[in-house]
């Protein structure tokens, strides 16, 4: 359906989807923005919108990052305003909420100026892709019951404070990574399914992605702002299930703890979810001469949970995931001792 505004010879277009309901406008005023009615009626999908969305973008991208609007025009680099992946992760929530549009197959670097992003936002609806990823975790349990009971053998496997995952709700479990032993042990340690995010490079060829996808992984791409890992996260979450993540970000070879990357406690702050810390000990490399991983002992160590109310305002949740970030790490410092 398309939608006429303004009067004389200026006319603006809107295309719009066919409502699935008569829908309740009332008449249009001279001048009103077609984009806030369009969008305050849930009937429709807003397709196409010109200097309206221009001019919401610029709304939107000074809201975000806590600028003056005057001082942001369509040609500003994005750089300067999103200059890391949580910058951009915050940008990126925000059109989401206000278009319905997902830039979660789409790197930073496409995008240099504020321009580039508004006709992304002009250009792109939102997929019709699911969230997460069909058949993700469909047969984690079989796995877990199969060969659950050989590898707590094999790796002679004690599990502490699983009394601490709650039993139902969405939680975040954040744990220590020194190995590819950190995922099976994680899964099979904790009392609940775990949908769990693994970098892309463990998702080789149709046979692996698939293995990995049914055993609860979704990939994530760690050389970039990977909007749509962060997508799927959230999603995960909204379903009221556990995701398992590493804050670290990659496996620490030496053993020593590395730093903490702020993801999980934005995660956990965006939804407001609770935060298991979960301390693993004894997965990590053997040294020249030492002891393989069989007969050790590995430790799975879930401490208390962090209970994290939800923040809506961006700046705000910055600052707080900082906090959190490092109380994470402590926590999950204090679970490997």
């Amino acid at each position: 359906r398309r939608a006429r505004v303004g009067g004389g010879g200026c006319r603006h277009l809107a295309w719009c989807g066919w409502p699935t309901s008569p829908p309740v406008w009332g008449p249009l005023r001279f001048g009103e923005p077609i984009l806030a009615r369009a969008l305050s009626c849930p009937t429709f999908t807003v397709v196409r919108l010109e200097p309206e969305v221009d001019e919401a973008v610029l709304q939107l991208c000074a809201q975000v990052t806590d600028e003056p609007p005057g001082r942001i025009s369509l040609g500003t680099p994005l750089a300067d305003l999103a200059p890391d992946s949580l910058a951009y992760a915050e940008l990126a929530v925000a059109l989401d909420e206000r278009f319905g549009i997902r830039l979660a197959d789409t790197d930073l670097g496409a995008f240099r100026t504020v321009a580039d992003l508004a006709a992304t936002v002009r250009a792109e609806m939102r997929a019709d892709r699911p969230r997460i990823p069909a058949g993700t975790g469909k047969y984690q349990q079989a796995g877990k019951a199969l060969a659950g009971w050989f590898i707590r053998l094999y790796c002679r496997m004690k599990v502490r404070g699983s009394e601490h995952v709650p039993a139902a709700g969405p939680v975040i479990i954040a744990a220590n990574h020194r190995s590819m032993w950190d995922v099976p042990i994680h899964v099979i340690a904790c009392p609940r399914p775990v949908t769990f995010m693994a970098k892309k490079e463990l998702f080789k060829g149709p046979i692996l992605s698939w293995a990995w996808r049914v055993l609860g992984g979704f990939p994530v791409r760690r050389e970039i702002s990977d909007i749509r890992a962060i997508d799927t996260g959230l999603a995960v979450l909204e379903r009221g299930e556990v995701l398992g993540l590493y804050p670290e970000g990659r496996r620490s070879l030496s053993g020593e703890m590395l730093p903490f990357l702020k993801g999980a406690a934005w995660i956990a702050l965006r939804m407001g979810v609770t935060i298991v810390p979960c301390g693993l000990k004894g997965t990590g490399r053997r040294p020249p001469g030492g002891k393989p991983l069989i007969g050790k002992r590995v430790e799975v160590n879930f401490g208390p949970p962090l209970s994290i109310e939800r923040e809506d305002d961006p700046a705000v949740r910055k600052e707080k995931a900082e906090a959190l970030t490092a109380q994470l790490l402590a926590a999950i410092t204090a679970l490997t001792l």
